[in-house]
């Protein structure tokens, strides 16, 4: 609505955290054919800010409707939603990523017996469908053996959800990395600043930004722009989509993984009038020029999750203290919270490194004394 377009929404919930005013709701199932089509029927251009999707279903609704742009089209999702295929294509564009196996479970035994051989410090057991923020990773090391049967579960439960598994090699990484691109559908591209990342139980935790007043070397990040335009000069990106990496303490460059969408690592650029990256987003899908993204000072961002106690999901009112000094707070109105679930975010700028350390720590404490007072409403 900022950009003057009127935004239609197709959503399971009646009241979606997208559901403000002014903005159309269609409800209904992702892969419902209906709402798909009545999606499509009412719309110029077609976005999604999720990978999951039934591809075969959206291929009809497109054909139903072919004056329709969807963005960021079939192949960018086919290759997010799959990562043996984001490995497959790390290969083709020889950019470097963690050595890989796959593991079945139907020849669990050898397929251990050769992984283990080969990843001898360690490996991470990653589903290629359906994992996010933690969930579809089992650590297997040395110092912390899992039972075969466990890993027997976790395979099948991977294969019957239509995916496989496969075994990467444990890296020692020093720094986590993500970088967020806008793409043009004419092959012009923009790059917000690489950013530092701190990951919590899998779950993305705190983003400081730019990478470079944090000890990353300007040669890395251009590294990572490089292989941000390769992979989306190769996929026809457009729209905003996010990398993530891993930065050795020898200074190896490895890619974790994709995203072909906005991302939560992204998110730090959600502050004032500065362009973020659902503005250029936007921009890129409905054809219009890029702005040029920029920060006026240094950059953090602190995603409010759901406590990691064992809580059945209920209700969440929103935070009524206001943020701390120099940050603004985005909740997300979801209708309930549960344990690491993603409730809002807290965004913030300062001028210094030191002065983005206090902020960050009054991020923490606004964080836990809002959890606080909540479990005390509930005794």
């Amino acid at each position: 609505m900022r950009q003057g377009l009127r935004p239609v929404v197709l959503a399971e919930s009646a009241s979606p955290p997208a559901g403000v005013p002014g903005v159309h709701i269609i409800r209904g199932a992702l892969d419902d054919p209906r709402a798909l089509a009545e999606t499509f029927s009412r719309s110029t251009w077609v976005t999604v800010e999720n990978e999951f999707l039934d591809l075969d279903r959206i291929r009809a609704a497109m054909d139903q409707h072919p004056s329709v742009k969807f963005h960021p089209g079939i192949a960018g999702i086919g290759v997010a939603q799959d990562k043996l295929a984001q490995k497959e294509l790390f290969q083709r564009l020889d950019i470097a990523s963690p050595e890989y196996d796959v593991v079945t479970a139907d020849s669990l035994r050898v397929d251990l017996e050769r992984v283990r051989a080969r990843f001898g410090d360690g490996f991470v057991l990653k589903w290629s469908r359906f994992g996010y923020d933690g969930r579809g990773n089992l650590e297997v090391r040395p110092d912390h053996p899992v039972p075969e049967e466990e890993i027997e579960s976790f395979a099948r439960a991977a294969e019957e959800a239509g995916g496989g598994v496969y075994a990467e090699r444990w890296v020692e990484f020093e720094r986590e990395l993500a970088m967020v691109s806008t793409r043009a559908e004419s092959g012009e591209q923009a790059f917000f600043p690489l950013v530092v990342s701190r990951q919590e139980r899998g779950v993305c935790r705190e983003v400081v930004a730019p990478a470079t007043a944090f000890g990353v070397s300007p040669e890395i990040e251009e590294e990572v722009r490089n292989v941000l335009r390769a992979v989306g000069r190769e996929l026809r990106m457009c729209g905003s989509f996010a990398m993530e990496f891993f930065l050795t303490g020898d200074g190896r460059l490895l890619v974790n993984e994709m995203a072909p969408r906005v991302h939560n690592t992204g998110h730090y650029t959600l502050f004032g009038d500065e362009p973020n990256q659902f503005d250029l987003h936007i921009q890129a899908v409905t054809g219009r020029p890029l702005a040029e993204p920029g920060l006026r000072s240094l950059a953090t961002m602190r995603n409010i999750l759901g406590p990691w106690l064992p809580a059945e999901r209920r209700p969440c009112p929103a935070p009524v203290q206001p943020p701390p000094d120099g940050t603004m707070l985005y909740w997300y109105d979801k209708d309930t919270v549960a344990p690491g679930r993603k409730m809002g975010h807290l965004t913030g700028r300062a001028e210094t490194p030191n002065e983005l350390g206090r902020m960050l720590d009054a991020m923490r404490i606004y964080e836990t004394e809002f959890w606080a007072n909540i479990g005390s409403e509930d005794h």
